[in-house]
């Protein structure tokens, strides 16, 4: 099969011809039609975060079909459309089996950054892993479940927040795009901060109440006027970066929540003097729950969540598509393996 393969941190991947893999009993082979590309995809080729053992098959924001099923498997059969989630967790565990899934203890593996992934033609998975994608949902979209949709469902579900409280999307890529779309259906008044106008205006587009522009000396001042208080109840921080936590404790409200999604390899810049006297939260969010990924789904599947897609590229095309990331692209960036 074709694949595209990195051999080295820091360059580009290769087109090459891999075998297909081979699957146990408990596994499925999944012949893939798109796979997303994300900041994480960025930041493994870089050799930021997660480090694969090379070379290795990126790729984990996929939906396709499946191909062939092994002989313990009985929830899926070969032609069922499918999308993943993505950590191979042990299931015994105590985030197993308190359903915090992307925390087990012993994990067994996660879909194209520890494991071999979806830029390529076939892709495998434990059977538990893979959930029918509707057939009205299209391949391009559904394969975004598996990150950005799901990692917005979670993140939600992470924040508190009630109807007509005020949140703020910090970065408004992928994730923050879904999150403006789910948050507005669930009557969240909600603010995106970005420093791309593009990514603004299509933050409007996803239901934005408000859109201002980051690190401007009236940014904080707006959110303040927008939410009739001293600030936002929650900030969603999509980047992770030193700037944008501080941003968020100047955008947040006295007790108010900070759901930090993105990650970076820098400092935060928030004392514990300030966390103390304003009673912040600080809350981490990673991934998704298989809960949050069933929920994922049938938000697709009724259109109250359409992530944007901002260009879609052929496996061959796979560095392009980097490139067109790495220079901010509005949207998700999206390869097409197999119409």
């Amino acid at each position: 099969m074709k694949a595209a393969v990195m051999h080295e941190v820091g360059k580009p991947l290769r087109i090459e011809d891999v075998p297909i893999p081979e699957i146990g009993p408990d596994e499925i082979l999944v012949e893939t039609r798109c796979c997303g590309i994300c900041g994480t995809d960025l930041h493994i080729l870089k050799g930021f975060g997660y480090v694969p053992k090379l070379p290795h098959i990126l790729g984990h924001e996929p939906a396709g079909v499946v191909a062939k099923v092994g002989s313990k498997v009985t929830h899926l059969r070969p032609g069922d459309r499918v999308v993943p989630h993505l950590f191979f967790t042990c299931g015994d565990c105590y985030y197993c089996r308190a359903g915090r899934d992307q925390q087990c203890l012993n994990l067994q593996g996660l879909l194209g950054v520890l494991s071999p992934g979806a830029f390529a033609e076939y892709f495998k998975t434990p059977g538990a892993n893979l959930f029918v994608l509707p057939e009205k949902v299209p391949f391009d979209v559904g394969g975004l479940v598996a990150d950005a949709v799901v990692t917005a469902v979670h993140a939600v579900g992470r924040s508190g927040l009630k109807p007509q409280e005020t949140a703020v999307v910090l970065g408004a890529g992928g994730i923050g795009q879904v999150l403006i779309q789910l948050l507005r259906s669930q009557d969240i008044r909600v603010v995106a901060v970005s420093r791309s106008d593009a990514k603004l205006a299509l933050a409007k587009e996803c239901g934005a109440h408000l859109v201002v522009r980051s690190r401007e000396p009236t940014t904080a001042a707006a959110i303040r006027e927008f939410s009739q208080t001293n600030g936002a109840q929650c900030v969603f921080d999509c980047v992770g970066s030193a700037q944008t936590v501080r941003d968020a404790a100047d955008y947040v409200i006295r007790c108010g929540r900070i759901i930090v999604i993105g990650e970076e390899r820098e400092d935060t810049p928030i004392n514990t003097t300030e966390i103390a006297q304003r009673e912040l939260e600080i809350i981490g969010s990673r991934n998704g729950t298989r809960k949050d990924t069933v929920e994922a789904i049938k938000l697709l599947e009724a259109g109250i969540v359409n992530p944007p897609i901002a260009q879609r590229f052929t496996l061959e095309e796979i560095n392009e598509a980097y490139e067109a990331v790495r220079r901010g692209a509005s949207a998700r960036v999206v390869v097409v393996i197999r119409e």
